[in-house]
């Protein structure tokens, strides 16, 4: 009895053809749940691939801090590591040049190994706490004069790892 109406259901037309369509639907709900949920994989995909075989441990960041701090221009520096970026963060003093804060990370990243700046991106970000500015006057559209205040710093520089040079 059972089997007649199996039967039955094959030969419909219609039946097949939803089945079909379900079996389609399932299978696209998939696909899909995986391109807009995808797993638990990490958020950075597969870019820190090899970092593990670079080494720059906690010492190396030490000895660039210290030798920043070194520098008598310097008030404080730190280093944050986010993924494949170096941070090298300084604050200079209020009579410091923009080329003398410049040249304290170009002397800096000669500290750093080669395997480390081949792998890396290195971001310099300086500042100045103590800095005031210069105050500049412009006239807008309507004849009204705007008082602003220009200020140098924060500076910051970026080092790709396939470059050698530092871009301000």
């Amino acid at each position: 009895m059972k089997n007649k109406k199996l039967k039955r259901l094959l030969k419909n037309k219609k039946f097949i053809i939803f089945m079909i369509l379900l079996l389609v639907l399932i299978i696209c709900l998939f696909l899909l749940k995986g391109i807009f949920f995808p797993g638990g994989g990490s958020n950075y995909g597969n870019r820190l691939d090899g970092i593990e075989k670079i080494s720059f441990t906690k010492k190396d960041q030490e000895k660039i801090n210290q030798f920043i701090n070194n520098n008598e221009k310097v008030t404080s520096s730190k280093i944050n590591i986010h993924g494949k970026i170096i941070n090298v963060i300084y604050n200079v003093n209020k009579d410091v040049s923009l080329d003398d804060a410049k040249n304290i990370a170009t002397s800096s990243l000669e500290k750093f190994d080669d395997t480390v700046k081949g792998f890396y991106d290195i971001q310099f970000i300086i500042t100045m706490t103590d800095e005031k500015g210069e105050e500049t006057q412009t006239t807008d559209e309507n004849g009204k004069t705007i008082t602003t205040v220009v200020k140098k710093f924060p500076l910051m520089g970026y080092k790709n790892s396939s470059k050698e040079a530092i871009v301000w």
